[in-house]
């Protein structure tokens, strides 16, 4: 992958986070966007969060543990939950995935927002 695609991928993903709700000031967010760029490159981590993504997460951001990680990364997706639903991801993929009272865990929002890069469905928007 090119720089030039690389750092596009990038951008794709923080601002399918932002549109979704997830607040850019959590530590979370880095965490998530790192998260789904592997999982984007390497769609075989999504089968084992704790111990593989997770894991190659914390190394990339020099912490002890994976917990850490899965801690920040769910505390991003109750703060969105608690604030304003996550009727963006149904807006992202033009279906009903969540009512208001519905929350992905953290490896459905993983997952859901690296397909919705794979599919290229960042382009229709």
């Amino acid at each position: 992958m090119s720089d030039k695609e690389l750092t596009d991928m990038r951008g794709v993903i923080k601002l399918a986070l932002i549109k979704i709700g997830i607040r850019c000031d959590l530590i979370g967010f880095s965490y998530l966007c790192y998260a789904i760029e592997l999982v984007i490159n390497n769609p075989a981590l999504i089968h084992n969060l704790c111990k593989g993504l997770y894991c190659e997460v914390s190394r990339k951001f020099m912490l002890d543990n994976e917990s850490c990680v899965e801690r920040s990364i769910r505390h991003a997706i109750e703060n969105t939950y608690i604030n304003k639903s996550f009727s963006g991801l149904n807006k992202m993929f033009k279906t009903d995935l969540y009512d208001l009272d519905g929350k992905p865990t953290a490896g459905e929002l993983i997952r859901l927002v690296a397909e919705y890069y794979n599919l290229g469905l960042y382009k229709e928007a």
